[in-house]
């Protein structure tokens, strides 16, 4: 039963459809009885036909399906009036489908705009005019034939008399009916409208002098229906189509009221010779006017659209240098905005932004209304966010209120993207529900473009900032490190191995002054060799320290475990060292070189500031990689608050495993220790 309610239309709409009908099919039977009273050659045959002007328009601004009223219309009325049922019927269907025949061509063919804006609609207007007009009188004169309503003589004379009354029912009356649909703009001045108003004075009265005068005994009485024209022509240059449409309608009625009572240039002895005479005369100035209001319109419409393209372009450029003139990133986010709400022409617009760490996207950036309103009040309006990350998205809201004082109708999204990859969105609000044209997506799409290379070009400076701080950083504990590395060699070489070589060459000495005493020698001897073998644990240990040669030889597990052990009796820390999946297999002297290197700064680390009393070393190795994990149970601290320059011995260990491709982690909180982890690739 549900399903059937959905598919019915709705009681309201059915009667409006039925209300539309009946009022087509009455205001079309009376202007039908008006055109009547002009037949003259045959009683169902007029020249005059404004019945056809309101057909077509009616079809054009309602629709097809309000065909039902002309067929009513005429069928009807035709009945009413005494004629024959044949004709009525005949009536009916030749009319009908010259209105359906009419609208469907100007619609699927010429792209029929009812404003009339273009020359191509004027001259659509007349072409299919020609056909649809024919298709009427040549179904109207066949039935009165087949009706024996009319003599097979005067065939051509009542079908030119049917074809010209209906020809200028839909040149006159149509482009008048669609045009005064729409009243003229608002931005028009006042003395446009007084202008107007003289010109229809004036207009009206040479029109009345020329076609309300008797008849002309020479040619210069006929020579002033040209009057008419530079009114004509000034109506459709000053007043475009509602001016030119009007100005027809006065001409057309004036002079035909004027020739219908014998009077004016085209009164001749047969009254339906003198109307068609008069129907040509205005279809010349209907055409005339329309096509000239028609180009009018066109030029304006082209001059407006080059000022608009010029100022979008003037806006793109301003936009362009301001970005280029900042470089902070809040800044662009900000100045993005901004514009968008300034120059573009939005009420609302803001920025979402990912985080560069990962995360959900953040509003980084609000013009047009507070943040807080924005982050509270845009779930009402993104009601997709997944078709908004993938494209443009742009929804018609139903008067969303952002909770304060504004009403807005339209809530639109363009992604923020640089060379393929997603760097936010800018999302925006309008007042208005037709604000996002094509033209105005186009330049908002051109606008969102900038933007994204300027948010793009601000984080690559940002990168290179940063870079050049933690380069600078690392420069001077290089420096620092290198005059340590030295001040430890000098002092470890001055005070151990300097302080044995001078007790050595003490022993030597006494040794010479005691050479007769076999008993001294062994003493002085053994007391050198103990010597030596001190001087020679020194150096090694400095060797050890310098790079072990374990390293080079052994490889990476061997040497590890030879340090972590001495380390471990040197600082009193109990330290478990483990590999998983290593084999007897060596790795790049670099990988090995840069894990070594690692390991000793983290266990460094740990002495100095963890103030822990165990450590776990594991290293281990599956398909593709290569880790070490160091893990403390020190004090630990917040790696977020650590900063590159400071902890430079961190950026150093992050600065080893990137140059080889892989990925360096800290974990850490107060009180909680601290775990290094290192991956990095390694193929079998």
């Amino acid at each position: 039963m549900s399903s059937m309610k959905s598919i019915l239309p709705a009681p309201k709409s059915v009667a409006i459809y039925l209300l539309k009908i009946l009022a087509l099919a009455i205001i079309y039977h009376l202007i039908a009885r008006v055109g009547l009273k002009m037949a003259y050659v045959q009683f169902n045959t007029s020249p005059v036909w404004p019945p056809t002007g309101i057909a077509l328009a009616a079809l054009l601004v309602f629709g097809f399906n309000v065909w039902p009223g002309i067929s009513i219309g005429v069928l009807f009325g035709s009945l009413f009036t005494g004629a024959d049922p044949v004709v009525a019927v005949g009536l009916a269907i030749g009319n009908t489908l010259e209105a359906l025949t009419g609208a469907y061509l100007l619609k699927r063919v010429v792209n029929f705009h009812n404003s009339m804006d273009r020359i191509r609609d004027v001259v659509g207007l007349g072409v299919v005019s020609l056909f649809s007009a024919a298709i009427s009188a040549t179904i109207g004169t066949y039935t009165l034939m087949f009706a024996r309503q009319a003599e097979p003589s005067v065939f051509w004379a009542i079908w030119s008399t049917w074809w010209i009354g209906n020809l200028l029912g839909a040149l006159v009356v149509t482009p008048a009916l669609l045009v005064w649909t729409h009243l003229p703009s608002l931005r028009s001045r006042s003395i446009q409208y007084w202008e107007g108003f003289i010109l229809l004075i004036l207009l009206a009265s040479v029109t009345w002098y020329v076609f309300g005068s008797e008849p002309p005994d020479g040619i210069f009485h006929q020579a002033l229906i040209y009057l008419v024209f530079p009114f004509i022509i000034w109506a459709a240059l000053r007043l475009e189509q509602h001016g030119a449409t009007l100005a027809i309608f006065v001409v057309s009625g004036i002079a035909i009221w004027g020739t219908v009572q014998g009077l004016g240039p085209f009164s001749l002895e047969s009254m339906n010779d003198s109307l068609v005479l008069l129907q040509t005369f205005t279809a010349v100035v209907s055409l005339t006017a329309l096509i000239l209001a028609a180009a009018t319109i066109e030029r304006r419409n082209a001059a407006e659209a080059l000022q608009q393209r010029a100022e979008e372009l003037s806006t793109l450029n301003d936009s362009s240098g301001i970005f280029l003139d900042n470089f902070e990133v809040a800044s662009i986010y900000h100045i993005i905005c901004r514009l968008a709400v300034t120059r573009l022409g939005l009420d609302v617009a803001w920025i979402d932004a990912p985080c560069r760490e990962g995360g959900e996207p953040r509003t980084s950036a609000v013009h047009g209304m507070p943040v807080e309103a924005v982050v509270i009040q845009k779930k009402k309006w993104e009601r997709e966010p997944q078709s908004q990350l993938q494209g443009v998205f742009i929804e018609m809201m139903d008067s969303v209120s952002d909770g304060m004082d504004a009403t807005y109708q339209t809530y639109a999204a363009f992604p923020l993207t640089f060379s393929n990859q997603p760097i936010g969105a800018l999302k925006m609000l309008s007042k208005r529900r037709d604000f996002f044209s094509e033209d105005k997506r186009i330049l908002i799409q051109s606008f969102v473009n900038l933007a994204a290379v300027a948010i793009q070009n601000a984080w690559l400076l940002d990168e290179v900032r940063m870079t050049n701080r933690q380069l600078h950083a690392l420069s001077q504990r290089l420096i620092k490190a290198q005059e340590e590395e030295r001040l430890h060699l000098s002092r470890e070489l001055h005070d151990e191995s300097g302080q044995l070589l001078a007790a050595l060459t003490v022993q030597l000495g006494l040794l010479e002054r005691d050479a007769n005493d076999p008993a001294a020698i062994h003493v002085r001897a053994a007391e050198l060799k103990r010597t030596a073998n001190m001087i020679q644990e020194n150096l090694h240990r400095l060797a050890v320290n310098l790079r072990p040669a374990s390293l080079d030889h052994l490889g990476l597990v061997t040497a590890l475990g030879q340090f972590i052990q001495e380390f471990s009796r040197q600082n009193n820390v109990k330290i478990e060292f483990e590999t998983v999946g290593i084999n007897d297999k060596r790795l790049p002297i670099e990988i090995e070189t840069a894990l070594f290197r690692i390991v000793q700064e983290s266990l460094t680390n740990v002495m100095l500031h963890a103030k822990a009393t165990r450590v776990d070393v594991l290293l281990s190795r599956t398909t593709k990689c290569l880790s070490v994990i160091v893990e403390d149970d020190g004090v630990g601290f917040i790696p977020a608050s650590a900063m590159a320059e400071d902890q430079i011995g961190l950026f150093g260990m992050r600065e080893r495993v990137e140059m080889l491709g892989g990925t360096f982690t800290i974990e850490s909180s107060p009180g909680k220790g601290t775990t290094v982890k290192v991956e990095v690739p390694c193929n079998d």
